[in-house]
């Protein structure tokens, strides 16, 4: 009885393990064909905003003009000088409009992809490339927005601001791994959906977004800044496009932040993948 239960346990490993390695190739393999995802988020956006004549842009202007009436309101409630509040307050609403659009999206990828996952064979992974790569071209019609603000309110163009590009690529780790668990819960769990929009609701607030981490320093709420996750990611791309320093500390968080999001995505995906198409 010992020996069948030692070979038993044996083979849920190696049909574990072959299953990981399964789903990774498949994930590489699909990541490696941009063109094919890359081309669907783009027919996706023009479809969209057909018969518009600035097309996405729409939402880059409701941004702005959301950063210019909410940052001047805040930066004279905070008794702040507007130069210096509303740069990091704007790329921390970009940055942060990228991670709440795309884990709100991902966690109804499965759900709203169900009429193509049940009648086209191809690998879920697909839908959640399309889906960041729609969401990271609108980022970059974001970023027009800084350029904007470094004309009128300039600070400092330092070499460092080309670490926003590693930090970028942990924060697309993070929520590649993110989309996956939540597509996957919320296929089998539908209330998913509605508790993450709520959930991230409430962490902005915790995410020093409208308001700065120095203003909590030395205080009982210190510890916001660091056990929130979304901090860390949201500054290793705002901190080296404001050319600001990055502590050490933080780019080994992210690290660590990208590896466990990337590990736990493949798991579920590995785990979960052939079950989806099912429960939609």
């Amino acid at each position: 009885m010992a020996c069948d239960a030692v070979a038993a346990s044996q083979v849920r490993k190696a049909e574990g393990e072959s299953r990981i390695q399964s789903a990774a190739k498949e994930i590489l393999a699909q990541a490696a064909q941009f063109d094919r995802w890359g081309t669907l988020a783009l027919m996706d956006i023009s479809l969209r905003y057909r018969r518009t004549v600035i097309g996405p842009l729409w939402i880059t202007l409701t941004l702005a003009a959301t950063i210019a009436s909410v940052g001047t309101v805040y930066a004279a409630l905070f008794k702040q000088d507007i130069a210096s509040f509303l740069p990091p307050f704007a790329v921390g609403l970009i940055v942060w409009t990228l991670i709440a659009t795309t884990l709100q999206e991902g966690a109804n990828i499965f759900v709203v992809s169900g009429h193509l996952i049940k009648a086209v064979p191809a690998p879920l992974i697909v839908h959640v490339l399309q889906m960041i790569a729609r969401n990271v071209l609108i980022f970059t019609h974001h970023l027009l927005i800084v350029v904007m603000l470094h004309v009128v309110m300039p600070w400092p163009l330092r070499w460092t601001m080309l670490l926003a590009l590693p930090g970028f690529a942990l924060l697309l780790m993070v929520l590649l791994g993110g989309a996956v668990v939540l597509g996957v819960l919320c296929a089998r769990f539908r209330d998913i959906g509605s508790a993450v929009v709520s959930g991230l609701q409430f962490i902005f607030f915790l995410t020093p977004v409208i308001w700065t981490e120095d203003s909590v320093r030395g205080t009982a709420l210190a510890w916001l800044t660091w056990v929130n996750p979304f901090t860390t990611l949201l500054d290793l791309v705002r901190k080296p496009l404001l050319s600001q320093p990055t502590d050490a500390a933080h780019w080994l968080l992210g690290i660590a932040y990208a590896l466990a999001a990337a590990a736990i995505g493949l798991g579920c995906y590995a785990r979960y993948r052939h079950r989806v198409a099912y429960w939609l």
